[in-house]
């Protein structure tokens, strides 16, 4: 009887359900689901929605440690349009912007990070992905080779075009404050945070 509840509950195929019991055992069935739901529910990374004109919350969330950020979201609901926001209101940061798309033209351009910047900044990066995955390798070995200044920001535009964003995701905290701009989470391993609209 409990184990046809939690069939209807669940909607799982009686024949799935049987070999479930019949591997597990039907007194300790239930106790292995609950298992299974809390191991996926730690693998999966917690979502902080924050609408996309909510601009005070996004910069609380952002700032509130120094873990690095995941920023995600559907195409065009306005994710970079967000980090620009931030940029231009922010007056106590210094970002670096890895800019895939020439949408931060309204930041000066720079070709390497240098540690003497006073302003945010931009490095524009080659539109064909190809070509931007064969550079950003340069940049993310000097991202993790110093410890930079505590008001500095680094966001990746396309992160998830770069392999090396894992490593600087899980390492990245020890150097700087860092903010990954994609579709979906790269991992599990830090914050992420969805725009919605």
């Amino acid at each position: 009887m409990e184990g046809e509840k939690v069939l209807r509950a669940f909607q799982i195929e009686k024949e799935l359900w049987y070999r479930f019991i019949q591997k597990y055992g039907k007194g300790k069935a239930s106790a292995k689901l609950r298992e299974f739901i809390r191991m996926d529910l730690k693998a999966t990374p917690t979502f902080i929605r924050i609408h996309r004109d909510d601009l005070e919350s996004l910069k609380a969330r952002i700032f509130s440690d120094d873990k690095p950020i995941q920023l995600v979201g559907k195409v065009g609901i306005g994710k970079t349009t967000c980090v620009k926001r931030l940029i231009e209101s922010d007056k106590e940061h210094i970002y670096i912007v890895f800019d895939c798309h020439n949408e931060y033209d309204f930041l000066p351009e720079i070709q390497l990070i240098s540690f003497d910047l006073k302003e945010s900044a931009r490095i524009r990066m080659p539109e064909q992905v190809s070509a931007s995955k064969g550079l950003f390798p340069v940049y993310h070995n000097q991202i993790l080779s110093r410890k930079f200044p505590p008001n500095w920001v680094i966001v990746v535009e396309e992160a998830h075009r770069y392999k090396e964003m894992e490593e600087l995701l899980k390492e990245g905290r020890k150097f700087v404050k860092l903010i990954a701009i994609c579709q979906k989470p790269i991992g599990d391993f830090c914050p992420v945070i969805e725009i919605v609209d």
